[in-house]
């Protein structure tokens, strides 16, 4: 009985080491709620892409942020891009950011001062 006791302890110490220190590559997309535009977070390099796919007007805004604990679709922005036109390229923003860190993916078309049609994912 002490020996199977002793052997079910290692394996669980085994487990909760192993994974203690893996972690998975978190990367995300999201549309615009009117399918317009398109932002994606790529973890590996840290970089977002923001894509205006829709010819109606509208360039597509793109933020990756913290997001605030009682108000997950806004947050502290810790990287803001534009793809202005849909002209067939997307716009890529790159910032190292720390991988403890909590950050959620939005975007929203624009024209002017008016912003619309925003949507959002939490990344990690």
């Amino acid at each position: 009985m002490t020996h199977k006791l002793i052997t079910v302890a290692g394996l669980v110490a085994a487990g909760v080491l192993a994974g203690a220190g893996t972690s998975q590559a978190a990367d995300a997309g999201v549309y615009t709620t009117t399918g317009g535009g398109w932002a994606g977070w790529t973890e590996n390099g840290d970089t977002m892409t923001v894509c205006d796919i829709s010819s109606d007007g509208y360039g597509v805004r793109g933020y990756i942020y913290t997001p605030y604990a009682g108000d997950p679709a806004n947050g502290t922005v810790l990287i803001k891009g534009n793809d202005a036109s849909n002209d067939g390229n997307c716009a890529t923003f790159a910032e190292n950011l720390s991988e403890t860190r909590h950050i959620s993916l939005k975007v929203c078309q624009y024209a002017g001062d008016v912003v619309k049609s925003c949507a959002y994912t939490r990344i990690r």
